[in-house]
């Protein structure tokens, strides 16, 4: 699905869920998203483990704390930051939950345990998705409120202007401005 999107075009970084479709996609390294291990770690907590995830939880939380504040931490700082949470993390690793929830919670942070915090020391890269899903919400809205759409070029004229406009947002460009490029087959600027 992303190759049909994306072409050959891979990006160095990847923030993602853990779809399987995306794994894998970026050149250099993947971030999975602290928001949906957030969420599965609490789907844990509300099962009743006092074991694991309520650890995960604060680990989780603070490592998000900690890509809030890295634009004003130097790189050695961050550093730090990163051999802290790794070595917590191997700490909670070693426990033994007591519930089935629980003990395969423990099983995906083991198998993601390497790109958990790629964002600590890259900047670049965000700790969740959280702002690709807002860019996509409007698109969920539309195709509920409208029970989708009833011709395919309708659906990809809808996504092509979505596109245009979402890309000029991010890039401070005006949406009627972002739809006359994209139109005029020319790239949306990035900020100065």
């Amino acid at each position: 699905m992303v190759q049909s999107f994306l072409g050959d075009w891979r990006p160095d970084y990847w923030v993602s869920d853990r779809y399987g479709g995306q794994i894998g996609w970026a050149v250099k390294d993947q971030q999975y998203c602290l928001a949906h291990l957030i969420r599965d770690v609490q789907y844990a907590i509300d099962k009743g483990d006092t074991v694991l995830a309520p650890r995960l939880r604060r680990l989780v939380s603070n490592a998000c704390a900690i890509g809030q504040r890295r634009g004003k931490l130097s790189g050695a700082t961050l550093k730090a930051h990163e051999r802290k949470l790794d070595q917590r993390i191997d700490e909670i690793m070693a426990l033994k939950p007591g519930i089935p929830t629980a003990v395969s919670l423990q099983k995906v942070f083991r198998k993601i345990r390497a790109p958990l915090f790629v964002f600590v020391t890259n900047r670049a890269v965000s700790p969740t998705n959280n702002g690709t899903e807002r860019a996509v919400r409007p698109w969920t809205v539309y195709r509920k409120l409208t029970n989708g759409f009833r011709a395919e070029w309708a659906a990809e004229l809808y996504a092509d202007v979505r596109t245009a406009v979402e890309t000029g947002r991010r890039r401070s460009v005006c949406a009627i401005d972002a739809i006359h490029l994209t139109l005029a087959g020319q790239p949306i600027p990035l900020p100065v």
